[in-house]
């Protein structure tokens, strides 16, 4: 069975309310769905591969759950540089197939299960059954144990939006109390409210790869700092520096258009200083780029960001108020 999945909140930053509703951390990690049999435990990914092998604590964790249960949950670990449960956390663990590697892993960078749904119970398909009643069973369960976690919910939308903000989380999921679940299916009644947000940026300079000067290693970027002059004075003021998300050949493509527009002085006020500064080939500002980040800081710079697309539709100068494509 493929899991059911979320849309998007159509307003960014703001999870939908009223008493309708009810709201979970958004956990960052790898979807998949756990079925018990025989007294055994089997993890399957969304794709509907399945994925026990790499994850013999949460296997472990499972014994003496009762047979015919088939839960879906996030599958996190604890990313060693952030401190929260992160995809980079859980990267190494996804595609472990050695039963010795995955051990070792088991006890580097432990796995947890977060169970939030069921969707067999006793042996009996429970999908037709509104969320409300599924948590019941849910919460019926015995998952304090080893590897295993129930990931909870509340009434609080937006109390809920600043926690996980404030504690580095990925965002809030919020799922309608009479909704029935939807398997394969991105549905409305599900809805993804991520902590990261996203702007279009203007680049305005390049640094190439440390030790390698003919790859891009990452852009400046920025907006406008006077729309209204912006044609004569194409001045912008910074947002930061990012440099992943773009795959190899989009980072030749665009090294390809940056080094044919470039320029002595940097485009940006107040000017980027340090060694990074000293190593940037500044460009004139006219290429826009789709960036997602965690956070702003009290400067202004992005916190994490990551080059979503390069953005041809977009002129340098309406950058701050364009769409955002999805």
């Amino acid at each position: 069975m493929r899991p059911m999945l979320a849309t998007p909140t159509p307003t960014p930053g703001l999870p939908p309310q009223g008493s309708g509703w009810v709201h979970e951390v958004k956990w960052d990690g790898v979807r998949a769905l756990g079925e018990t049999h025989g007294g055994t435990l089997r993890l399957f990914n969304r794709n509907e591969r399945e994925v026990t092998s790499a994850y013999p604590e949460i296997v472990d964790g499972a014994r003496g759950l009762p047979d015919g249960l088939l839960l879906d949950g996030e599958i996190i670990a604890i990313d060693p540089l952030s401190g929260t449960p992160s995809l980079h956390g859980i990267s190494p663990r996804i595609h472990v197939r050695s039963a010795e590697r995955a051990a070792r892993l088991a006890l580097e960078r432990p796995a947890t299960f977060m169970a939030f749904d069921v969707l067999r119970h006793d042996g009996h398909l429970v999908t037709g059954l509104p969320l409300a009643e599924r948590r019941g069973l849910l919460e019926g369960l015995d998952l304090e144990r080893p590897a295993w976690g129930r990931s909870e919910t509340y009434d609080d939308a937006d109390a809920l939006v600043r926690f996980t903000r404030d504690s580095g989380l990925e965002g809030v999921m919020s799922k309608r109390i009479a909704s029935r679940y939807q398997p394969g299916t991105r549905s409305v009644d599900w809805v993804k409210t991520p902590n990261r947000t996203e702007l279009v940026a203007v680049i305005g300079g390049w640094l190439p790869e440390a030790g390698d000067d003919r790859r891009l290693g990452s852009v400046w970027v920025g907006h406008a700092t006077d729309e209204e002059t912006f044609d004569t004075v194409p001045v912008l003021y910074p947002l930061g520096r990012v440099g992943s998300g773009l795959s190899h050949r989009e980072r030749d493509l665009l090294l390809t258009v940056l080094r044919g527009i470039e320029r002595s002085r940097p485009p940006f006020v107040p000017v980027p200083t340090g060694p990074e500064a000293q190593r940037t080939h500044w460009v004139e500002p006219m290429i826009c780029a789709q960036v997602r980040y965690l956070s702003l800081s009290n400067g202004g710079l992005m916190r994490q960001p990551v080059l979503r697309s390069i953005r041809p539709d977009v002129r340098a100068v309406d950058a701050a108020t364009a769409r955002l494509l999805s």
